[in-house]
């Protein structure tokens, strides 16, 4: 696999969580914010908040674990997209220091 299919695919899963990670936020901000919560998931949001593993059939509550979670997905992949793109640049100066060095010979 070469360096520029590394490159897109890194971008692509970038990309993807980025925007998966938006869509979930945005619905999450919109039925805690636009809609309203109702009791049962006022409820529910403080339950998760004292016992996160036993509310999360709770649709609300697997929103905003996924948010969370897609969050986090979007940070490590942002952080591993700039790494390729370093570690590619890094080895395109490399090559061509090693092709000047050889044409100064």
């Amino acid at each position: 696999m070469g360096d520029a299919t590394l490159q897109r695919r890194g971008w692509l899963v970038s990309a993807t969580c980025l925007v998966l990670w938006a869509a979930s936020t945005l619905s999450f901000a919109w039925y805690a914010f636009v809609v309203g919560l109702s009791a049962a998931q006022r409820q529910a949001l403080e339950q998760f908040l004292s016992r996160p593993f036993e509310t999360t059939i709770e649709p609300l509550v697997a929103l905003l674990a996924s948010t969370i979670v897609l969050g986090v997905l979007t940070g490590f992949s942002l952080v591993y997209y700039g790494y390729v793109q370093w570690r590619y640049a890094r080895q395109r100066r490399l090559a061509l220091e090693y092709e000047l060095e050889a044409d100064r010979q």
